[in-house]
């Protein structure tokens, strides 16, 4: 769905049952699915892997916030905190989209609609994930705790955000704000400028993958109601606003570097994400589709902690 979670993990488009029903979950000898076989398929719904594709930009705040490594301690809270964010988030998605996904029949066949995933198991897991981030933060320092109020209810409404309008790829760029930021502060519990520009950074390369990521949907988004840039605006203003949107990602990850004085290895990362980018709309403007979509991002996030954390090795000042 465009706008949707999935577009939040960065992933490519969801594997889809065929056409004559979902595959079965392995039964126990019961005839009802294993425990192992529930909790994979609870997993695949709210796409657990994908927690890989949101914690590089945690971990290289951190590694910022603390002009090297960050304690031991921090790091299991850090990435428990984003893995609670990511499942409370994307459950409670599949929960309040069930409806709209259960009338497009390219998302007829995800774990709701389909009677995989029954609601009230969904809703236990987005509280159980919610709760995971709550006790993180509690436990990493007062001012991550101060503010999660805010970020939970960023999780739980962004989901709403695509019936209202095509800012929701701007309401998904306010969770994305706080992957780097959380993760800086994590570690030093205070304020300052280098969080904030990290954190608006990767908001806006939010707002340019997920509206590039928003044009597989554009003829269902507009058929079932579903807000989006694409859906609303059109194509050719799409791609004007996630360039946009891309090109200031760069300028302020360079007023970051500029900012903190960070060496030559961080540059570099930020020159990777820049070429990963310009291939990935190079490719995206001859398609008009999100190809290779999951692969060019995952080289931007990477690289960046690649490259932060060689300046842990080199020095940060």
């Amino acid at each position: 769905m465009a706008g949707g979670a999935g577009a939040e993990a960065g992933g490519g488009a969801e594997a889809r049952p065929a056409a004559g029903g979902p595959p079965p979950a392995a039964a126990s000898a019961g005839g009802r699915p294993g425990l192992l076989a529930q909790a994979r398929t609870l997993a695949d719904m709210v796409r657990l892997e994908e927690v890989l594709f949101s914690l590089p930009l945690a971990y290289a705040g951190s590694i910022l916030g603390a002009r090297g490594w960050p304690p031991l301690w921090t790091w299991p809270w850090i990435t428990a905190a984003v893995a609670g964010g990511k499942i409370g988030g994307m459950a409670f998605n599949r929960l309040i989209d069930r409806d709209i996904d259960a009338v497009n029949p390219e998302t007829a066949g995800r774990h709701l609609p389909s009677g995989r995933v029954s609601p009230l198991a969904a809703l236990a897991v987005g509280i159980g994930g919610l709760l995971l981030l709550s006790v993180s933060a509690f436990a990493l320092n007062p001012l991550c705790a101060l503010l999660l109020p805010v970020v939970l209810a960023l999780v739980v409404v962004y989901s709403f955000t695509k019936r209202w309008g095509w800012g929701c790829h701007f309401a998904l760029a306010s969770v994305g704000f706080f992957l780097p930021f959380s993760g800086w502060i994590a570690v030093t519990g205070r304020l300052s400028w280098g969080p904030v520009l990290f954190g608006a950074a990767a908001g806006l390369w939010y707002v340019g993958f997920d509206s590039l990521y928003a044009l597989r949907d554009v003829a269902s988004d507009r058929q079932f109601g579903v807000h989006s840039l694409p859906a609303d605006l059109g194509v050719p203003a799409t791609l004007r606003i996630a360039r946009a949107a891309h090109v200031l990602f760069l300028v302020l990850l360079c007023g970051l570097g500029r900012l903190i004085g960070l060496p030559w290895p961080y540059w570099t990362a930020v020159g990777v994400a820049a070429a990963s980018l310009l291939l990935q709309h190079i490719a995206v403007a001859r398609a008009l589709r999100p190809v290779g979509f999951a692969r060019f991002n995952t080289y931007v996030s990477f690289a960046l902690l690649a490259g932060t954390a060689a300046c842990a090795l080199v020095g940060v000042r």
